[in-house]
């Protein structure tokens, strides 16, 4: 479990955990910080660590698909930004 962001987790999200979950620890705010954890009993979609709480976002198998079927949707190649900012705003929208 490591702490990073949406920008770096689209750069390397074939090589994480599907079973994983995206936690944010400021909701408002798709640049900061992630942690990706597994769910456990009685997190109620709040994970903490060290005293700081983040925010479930979405499934790590969900973003996945996603991000590969919008690119796919697209006639280019979106930044790494771009898919960040728009796979946010599908967790806290869509899913």
């Amino acid at each position: 479990m490591h702490s990073n962001s949406l920008i770096d987790l689209v750069n390397k999200i074939d090589e994480v955990d599907e079973d994983s979950i995206i936690f944010l620890k400021d909701i408002d705010n798709y640049k900061s910080d992630i942690v990706l954890a597994y769910p456990e009993d009685g997190d109620n979609g709040i994970k903490e660590i060290g005293g700081i709480k983040y925010h479930y976002l979405l499934e790590v198998f969900l973003a996945k698909e996603f991000v590969s079927d919008w690119i796919a949707s697209l006639g280019y190649s979106p930044s790494q930004e771009e898919i960040a900012k728009r796979l946010y705003e599908y967790g806290i929208n869509d899913a």
